[in-house]
């Protein structure tokens, strides 16, 4: 009696074996597949996305749009959703996929850590892919950075070597944390350029970029994300209804804020944290944040032009570690620990650019608060020493810092070497100020470890006095406008026979310009108190007036392109005024970051600063710092150069 039913089962089943499969959208599948691994995730098993993570992930999988960009804080859950964006391209949307990372390295790691784990625990993925093969291994078309599954590709690249864009069409192209991507892939140029390229064959391509921002004027993702639709996410306020998008205010009047509900608690209480309606004004408590999310939907400021962009921070998280009491807490800490942490502060937990201030520092208050230390020593706490060079017609302009772990910073010696640059006569002084040594400790004679000389005037001459010392000793350098880092990579100018750049030639270095004197001017600005200067500070001796005001001598300005209407931010130099000294510091900063001042580890001061020297005591000064120097740090090297530097760990 069973036949006519059994039957019917067995049609059904071909009926639905010739059908197409259904077309699941990414939070669908994600729903259906997606899971954590141990590797990612303190609870691994299934995963549902948050009620702010679901448009996102529609946006990604919806044919209507082309490019999806996410400018985001930390902690809100962006590698999980590119994780699953990956996982539906292989499994449900088979196609050709490129993920770049901001190195080679970074996508090493990120085939290791997310990827491999991935693969294995996701049950629809294990079928498909095998186990992941060594880099070295032959007899397989698989490697860490590249996989080849049913229907298509995966390849990982790192944003700083041209050679994983070459000869590549993939149709879906993800970007991952471009504010820390260089300038240039090697030399092949933009990488975000040079990734949308290798998608432009595809009418369907899909384009994802997420990131932290970094600097206002020179974020990349900022530049995507104010070219998408600018969504953010409404939530309902609890208590009347409002809908507006939660904000954070870094000063206590808010005057820095044009609405949204603001995080508010009471004063150095961070556990009262809560957001403020704009619209009732009542208080609104973190126990309805959940209910808030789930009634939550994203509200565009732009049009709608096949390019969905979204921001997003951490406020809006599930996380235990990203709490409206924490994210008080944090801004409390970063707020009482100088300029760099607020900056931090600002990238990583709201997913906001850092604005430098646009004015110049006030060069007449830099000069009321110089130190009575003598020129030409260096005061204890100075663990490096370096030195920049601004090159001129008719003279070099030059400033020697010393520096401490933390970047505070003292200047040692800074004037100007006249003479014209095109004789060799010149060059021989600025030799002897290379071999110039500064009083330290005692009876100590420290020197240059490394100096920076900037390459954009008489540039082959410059290159010719550099090439006589080390790399390790004399770096030349070029300023570059837009540079997403402090300092590129190194570069060869040396051409052959055929007109190519030898690979072997002499490098020259590119200083991210626009960061160098922003990150100067903040320092600039900060206020020693009674305690120990914070982080940056800069120490100053009895210079004369000249040397401030060039020090001081930029400030930002707003440009607005005719034909894109698009605001930019770039240096400029003050009316009447000179910026050589500046330029000179920037340099001394540049050698200071490629002898590792930036990795260097801080170590608390052990006694507060003394403010009863004098200029004729100044032989010694004053400053009261536990020692730094060791005689490894100064060790003298084998070569008969004169080279001196800090040997590898």
């Amino acid at each position: 009696m069973n036949q006519p039913n059994d039957a019917n089962a067995i049609i059904a089943r071909a009926v639905r074996a010739w059908l197409p499969p259904l077309r699941l959208s990414l939070t669908e599948w994600a729903d259906r597949h997606f899971a954590l691994s141990t590797e990612t995730s303190a609870e691994p098993g299934r995963w549902h996305a948050l009620p702010y993570q679901r448009a996102i992930l529609e946006a990604i999988s919806d044919p209507a749009v082309s490019q999806v960009t996410l400018m985001k804080s930390a902690r809100v859950g962006y590698t999980l959703c590119m994780s699953a964006a990956i996982g539906y391209f292989i499994e449900h949307e088979p196609t050709s996929i490129m993920v770049v990372q901001p190195t080679v390295e970074d996508a090493k790691s990120f085939s290791k850590e997310t990827i491999a784990p991935m693969l294995r625990d996701v049950p629809v993925l294990a079928r498909l892919t095998v186990s992941d093969m060594d880099e070295n291994s032959s007899g397989s078309s698989e490697t860490l950075t590249h996989k080849v599954f049913p229907g298509g590709i995966l390849s990982l690249v790192g944003a700083n070597s041209g050679t994983g864009f070459r000869r590549v069409s993939r149709r879906v192209i993800m970007f991952d944390e471009v504010d820390a991507y260089p300038s240039s892939a090697g030399r092949d140029g933009d990488p975000i350029k040079l990734g949308m390229k290798r998608s432009e064959y595809f009418w369907n391509r899909k384009i994802i970029a997420g990131s932290t921002p970094l600097v206002a004027g020179s974020s990349r993702i900022e530049e995507m994300f104010e070219a998408g639709d600018q969504r953010r996410y409404f939530v309902p306020c609890p208590h009347c209804a409002h809908m507006d998008f939660l904000r954070f205010s870094l000063r206590d009047d808010n005057s820095d804020l044009d609405g949204g509900h603001v995080m508010r608690w009471d004063s150095g209480k961070p556990e009262t944290a809560h957001f403020e309606c704009r619209s009732c004004g009542c208080d609104i408590e973190e126990t309805s944040k959940y209910s808030m999310l789930e009634a939550g939907e994203w509200r565009a400021a732009a049009e709608f032009g096949g390019h969905a962009s979204f921001h997003i921070w951490a406020a809006y998280s599930l996380s235990p570690n990203a709490t409206w009491r924490q994210i008080a807490s944090e801004f409390l800490e970063a707020k009482a620990g100088g300029l760099e942490k607020l900056k931090t502060f600002v990238n990583t937990t709201l997913g906001q650019t850092w604005k430098e201030r646009g004015e110049a520092p006030d060069w007449e208050r830099l000069y009321q608060r110089r130190e009575p230390y003598k020129i030409g020593s260096v005061p204890v706490g100075v663990v490096a020493i370096t030195a920049g060079v601004d090159v001129q017609k008719d003279r070099f302009v030059y400033e020697v810092v010393g520096w401490s772990p933390s970047k505070e910073s003292w200047s040692i010696d800074a004037g100007e070497i006249y003479g014209d640059t095109a004789l060799d006569s010149t060059w021989d002084r600025l030799d002897e100020l290379l071999a110039r040594t500064y009083q330290g400790e005692g009876a100590s004679e420290l020197p240059i470890q490394m100096l920076a000389i900037d390459s954009g005037y008489a540039t082959q001459t410059v290159y010719g006095w550099a090439r006589k010392h080390p790399l390790s000793r004399v770096i030349a350098c070029k300023g570059q406008s837009g540079a997403r880092l402090l300092i590129g990579s190194a570069s060869s100018v040396d051409i052959g026979a055929r007109g190519n750049k030898i690979a072997r030639g002499y490098r020259m270095f590119s200083i991210g310009v626009d960061i160098a004197k922003g990150e100067l001017y903040g320092w600039l600005r900060l206020t020693k108190g009674d305690g120990d200067p914070p982080p940056g500070y800069c120490h100053f001796p009895e210079y004369g007036e000249e040397y401030f005001k060039q020090l001081t001598a930029e400030h930002l300005v707003t440009t607005v392109n005719s034909k894109t209407r698009r605001a930019t931010l770039s240096w400029s130099v003050l009316p009447n005024r000179e910026n050589h000294f500046l330029d000179a510091r920037i340099l001394a900063r540049a050698a200071a970051s490629l002898l590792g001042i930036d990795r260097m580890a801080t170590k608390p001061r052990t006694k507060p600063a003394s403010t009863e020297s004098s200029s004729e005591s100044a032989e010694n000064p004053t400053r009261t710092t536990e020692p730094t120097r060791d005689k490894k740090f100064w060790k003298r090297p084998r070569s008969p150069g004169g080279n001196w530097f800090k040997p590898r760990r």
